[in-house]
């Protein structure tokens, strides 16, 4: 019966092809509602969504867009509504330990740095996450540099807690779901007590008491390093080093699905925290691209199977290597 409301409410005029991919949308993503009026203000801003689908869409397929877009999670919300759950900020330097943040990396000059690298192949990246409607993406960039570490120089491949880093680095500057937080004060919280495995300290989405338990914690390190802010610095670290913390301006993600993002884009804006994973290049008909490999903490769905590629050697695009860090292990 409500679904019968719903659609004689909204059908005269409309395109009827928009409501099945609007109850589409709804049943992929468990979408519900609180009241009727809800859904109808959801659904228009689908519709408007949809829109902009279409017509970035037929730009990419005349060869002016080099990504696609399509309906993700976030095609009932609007621009600023996405720009909330985003949540990284840029915050000061933690001040509690004396010697937290190592010398800044050094570029290698002699060791040869390849064309093309993947940490996934390596077995140095665990699963896609999901952070849901919480602003903590810096937990799950700061998680998954410590993860790639653990496998590549201990060989452990277990996820560890962004709801411990999400609960208990307050004092680090870190903030809850609305504030954000930054994953270098992750580091540095981590460097003083350690941390939990994700199954032992689970994800629920929301900022709670801290129940940190010492007596369960997997990896400890020793601090973390920043890398000078450019591309190439960028590139030589994901290929001797690991999987690397990076922050980008994610203002204009919110429906990716494929291809590699070279649409101009703010520096200075950044605003979500992401792990660079790997990188590479592609031959595409206006010539090749240079991309990175980002691992997202959008869940599977989202993007390229939970990824996204952006373009590589163009500028920093999207601040991609001006605030990247990795952590040191003991």
């Amino acid at each position: 019966m409500i679904l019968s409301i719903f659609l004689l409410t909204i059908v005269p005029g409309l395109c009827l092809a928009n409501i099945g991919q609007w109850m589409q949308f709804k049943d992929t993503y468990g979408k519900i509602y609180d009241t009727f009026w809800d859904e109808q203000q959801r659904y228009e801003i689908f519709k408007e969504n949809l829109k902009k689908i279409e017509e970035h869409n037929a730009k990419y397929h005349h060869g002016q867009e080099t990504h696609h877009i399509g309906i993700t999670q976030f095609a009932d919300i609007t621009h600023e509504e996405f720009r909330k759950i985003l949540g990284r900020q840029r915050r000061s330097k933690p001040a509690a330990s004396a010697a937290i943040l190592e010398t800044t990396w050094i570029e290698a000059t002699t060791k040869k740095i390849p064309d093309e690298w993947d940490w996934r192949h390596e077995g140095a990246v665990l699963d896609i996450k999901d952070q849901a409607n919480c602003g903590s993406c810096w937990a799950f960039s700061a998680t998954g540099a410590m993860e790639g570490q653990n496998a590549i120089h201990h060989k452990i491949r277990i996820p560890l807690s962004e709801q411990q880093l999400l609960d208990c680095s307050g004092e680090y500057g870190n903030g809850d779901c609305i504030a954000g937080g930054d994953e270098k004060a992750s580091f540095a919280y981590v460097k003083d007590h350690g941390i939990e495995t994700e199954a032992q300290y689970p994800y629920t989405g929301n900022k709670t008491k801290c129940m940190f338990d010492e007596s369960k914690t997997l990896l400890n390190i020793k601090g973390y390093k920043e890398l000078p802010g450019n591309e190439e610095a960028l590139k030589q670290a994901i290929a001797s080093i690991g999987p690397i913390s990076v922050a980008i301006d994610a203002d204009n993600i919110q429906l990716y699905v494929g291809g590699i993002y070279t649409t101009k884009c703010k520096t200075i804006d950044i605003n979500h925290a992401v792990l660079a994973v790997g990188y590479g290049s592609q031959s595409t008909k206006n010539g090749t691209i240079d991309y990175w490999i980002i691992k997202n903490s959008w869940g599977k769905t989202w993007g390229e199977q939970g990824y996204i590629r952006f373009q590589r050697n163009a500028d920093n695009l999207c601040g991609i290597g001006l605030e990247s860090s990795y952590p040191t292990l003991k």
